[in-house]
């Protein structure tokens, strides 16, 4: 299913200044390469030029610019799986890679993957492999490493030009459009000129260090400055065998360091822990406490003010997230490193989110579900780190509650087999007999039997029931043992036994076991009632659908309208079917997860089979498509499988094989998006109103501005000056407009912006 096939370029906040030489031969040679390095210090710009040759040429990949961002992946054997994810492809496959080439097999698309030097292998790896199976794909890599494999280009990035006859050099410009930044009236005049270029000079050209020198136009002149620079003895490496560049660009980050207050340094230092940015809460919940015992506020406005930070603006998140240049956060977390509070601060970091994991017992089934998996998403990295920090300070009982807690989410985010990784790991661990032991095992028996491990996951199981007449069992581990059980005997086709065992989960001391957890086994119950024909199976179903509402859940809600919307339909109610469909997938919309829509999609194609049997045939295709993108999703497969097939050979004499699998093909290439209008009655020729809302959620809330601005007449340079921006961002909107809309003119723009305000 081709989701978002112009690909995930971010929109540039900032002009991009200079290199239009560098930008016209990086684009020559990626004609000719299929690998493209660039390569050069950090903060020379390789991931600024890389994007903006991405940007150039995205017109001549019809199937999308991918941009994968590696700094925060630290784990070298989920890079395959982070691809996965970046396609909404399943990650949980035994054979990841394998799912990754099938897909990119005949894909003409450019992969951009920046700041690889610390995956150097793994990357190199995964490239050589995917450019031997997708011939029609490139790669574009930033590194400060040759990434070595057959057919690499390269391209040094060099630092900006420092002068140029008659005019600013490049690394002058850049000094003014950034300092304009912080200061919108300052200029260089012939005043400040000799200052702006000393600093440009003594910074090298260096992209980064000039930025963050601009950053302080508020506080100090140029002259100021340039004095600055030359004043701290700390400013330059003293070790000799750094290159010169290497030593400037770690003087500037020094000196910046030297600009903050003691307990701005402190939580500067204290924030490169995280991994993949923070929000002011959990900055406060990390980081040591000042001896007042107040919060990091005020050092994260003023880490914000000198640009040691950056706010990351995110669609649909209620909390500022914040992030450290990858620059600055290896600067600061060698300091850490070296510091007394390392462990404090790392054991904070692991405990904030082992308690953030544990708020799945609660949150999962109730009416903060929303909020619950939108925010466990967003500290995923983090997550990571925390386990990968338990495991390595031999910590196995933290890393199994973790990965325990976190079932739910491995579940509902794509990352099954992420979770069972961990579990083994703790597993691995955890060699003594104990509570802590059993807990693992088992988490590993349910995450190994969902995922289809099922030997591995039935190895723990056995080792869990022997363990269990050694320790005391909690009411937990009981109730987990039953339904890994319950699963095995799904997985080994022996529908009755797994229906009994949820059943005897369930009446046991089910009370005093999480409510998601329940949940999830009235789920199995109602699957295997509805795939025995148990005579009840109307009543398991009810029951499932009534505890979701007790709770009041959205998530658990809309996977219970599943199988009562298949009940319906055996009932011969399709009104009521095709209803709960549509509010299953309403409710699913919030979580952006699509698995379990593959379900109602493909209950929808049974009940158009009677009316449209085009349409039927359609949709059954575009289900495929899900299923295949979710792969581990066996046990709602195998329920719903035998009608499709059923309604398969229905529609096959009705449309004969030619015109069904004309119709089916339709449904296989559509987008879910497509997929869903499908569902309700609506085509994409005919969605009125509703296609140009989905246009607009594409673009972004300053996008949007733009585009209303251009539909008003504006040229960019007006449009710059309304909204206080410079005018090469507005150029980056207009064109990022261009692309997400498919258009090629500004007149397509008005007249879109005119057609949607008058519907």
């Amino acid at each position: 299913m081709t989701a978002r096939p112009s690909g995930n370029l971010p929109v540039e906040l900032t002009s991009f200044v200079g290199r239009r030489d560098d930008l016209t031969r990086a684009r020559s040679l990626l004609g000719t390469a299929r690998l493209l390095t660039l390569t050069g210090v950090g903060g020379v710009g390789k991931t600024r030029l890389a994007l903006a040759v991405a940007a150039s040429v995205r017109r001549e990949f019809p199937d999308g610019v991918w941009l994968v961002e590696l700094a925060d992946l630290r784990q070298t054997g989920l890079l395959t799986q982070t691809l996965c994810g970046l396609f909404g492809l399943p990650s949980d496959s035994s054979d990841a890679f394998g799912t990754l080439a099938e897909h990119l097999r005949a894909k003409k698309l450019l992969l951009v993957l920046d700041n690889c030097e610390h995956l150097i292998d793994a990357c190199a790896e995964v490239v050589g492999r995917l450019l031997s199976v997708a011939p029609a794909v490139k790669i574009l890599a930033t590194s400060r490493q040759v990434l070595g494999v057959e057919g690499e280009q390269l391209f040094p990035v060099s630092p900006l030009t420092l002068g140029s006859p008659g005019g600013l050099g490049e690394a002058m410009q850049l000094f003014e459009e950034r300092a304009s930044a912080a200061q919108p009236h300052f200029r260089v005049t012939e005043d400040n000129r000799a200052a702006v270029e000393e600093i440009c000079r003594r910074l090298e050209g260096l992209p980064l260090a000039i930025e963050l020198a601009a950053a302080n136009i508020r506080v100090f002149g140029p002259a100021e400055i340039a004095a600055r620079l030359g004043d701290s003895a700390m400013m330059m490496s003293s070790e000799r065998n750094r290159s010169a560049r290497h030593r400037t660009l770690e003087s500037v980050v020094d000196w910046s360091y030297q600009l903050c207050s003691p307990r701005e340094r402190q939580v500067w230092e204290q924030l490169s822990v995280f991994a993949g940015g923070f929000t002011a809460e959990t900055a406060d919940g990390v980081c040591l406490p000042s001896e007042t015992g107040a919060g990091v506020l005020r050092e994260l406005i003023g880490l914000l003010d000198k640009s040691m930070i950056v706010r990351v603006d995110e669609d649909h998140e209620p909390q500022g997230r914040y992030r450290l240049l990858e620059p600055m956060r290896q600067y600061a977390l060698a300091k850490l490193e070296s510091s007394s509070d390392a462990t404090a601060v790392r054991m904070r970091h692991r405990d904030h989110f082992l308690r953030l994991a544990q708020t799945s017992d609660t949150d999962y089934c109730s009416p903060d579900d929303v909020e619950w998996f939108r925010r466990t998403r967003a500290e995923h990295a983090n997550i990571r780190e925390a386990l990968a920090f338990s495991l390595e300070t031999g910590d196995g009982a933290a890393a199994a509650e973790m990965v325990r807690t976190l079932r739910p989410y491995w579940s509902q985010s794509g990352t099954l087999r992420e979770g069972f990784e961990w579990a083994n790991r703790a597993v691995d661990l955890l060699g003594e007999p104990t509570v802590d032991r059993a807990n693992a095992l088992l988490i590993g028996s349910v995450l190994g039997f969902l995922v289809g491990e099922v030997e591995r996951a039935h190895t723990y199981l056995a080792e869990y029931t022997e363990l269990a007449e050694r320790v005391a069992a909690t009411d937990e581990l009981v109730f987990s043992a039953r339904f890994a059980a319950g699963l095995e005997a799904s997985l080994r086709h022996d529908a009755p036994r797994a229906f009994d065992l949820a059943e005897e989960a369930i009446a046991g001391r089910s009370d005093r076991v999480n409510v998601g957890f329940v949940a999830d086994c009235l789920a199995l119950s109602a699957l295997y009632a509805f795939i025995t024909e148990d005579e009840n199976a109307d009543q398991y179903t009810t029951r499932y659908l009534d505890y979701a509402d007790q709770h009041g859940t959205h998530l658990v809600k809309a996977i219970a309208l599943g199988p009562m919307g298949i009940l319906r339909w055996h009932q011969g109610d399709i009104s009521a079917a095709k209803a709960l469909m549509a509010e299953a997938i309403e409710l699913y919309r919030a979580f952006d997860y699509p698995g379990m829509v593959a379900v109602c999609i493909e209950v929808s194609g049974w009940c158009a089979a009677g009316t449209d049997p085009e349409r039927a045939a359609t949709l059954l295709g575009s289900a495929q498509t899900v299923w295949h993108q979710h792969s581990h999703m066996t046990l709602a497969q195998a329920a719903i499988n035998p009608v499709t097939t059923t309604v398969e050979k229905k529609l096959r004499a009705e449309l004969g094989d030619e015109g069904f699998e004309k119709s089916y093909a339709m449904g296989r290439e559509s987008t879910l998006e497509v997929a869903v209008q499908l569902v309700s009655g609506r085509t994409p020729a005919t969605q009125g109103r509703s296609g140009t809302a989905s246009l607009r959620s594409s673009l972004t809330r300053r996008e949007n501005e733009v585009a209303t601005l251009v539909a008003d007449g504006l040229t960019n340079k007006e449009i710059a000056t309304k909204l206080t921006i410079s005018a090469r961002t507005v150029d980056a909107h207009v064109d990022h407009i261009l692309t997400k809309l498919g258009f090629r003119s500004r007149t397509q723009i008005a007249r879109w912006v005119s057609a949607d305000e008058s519907l």
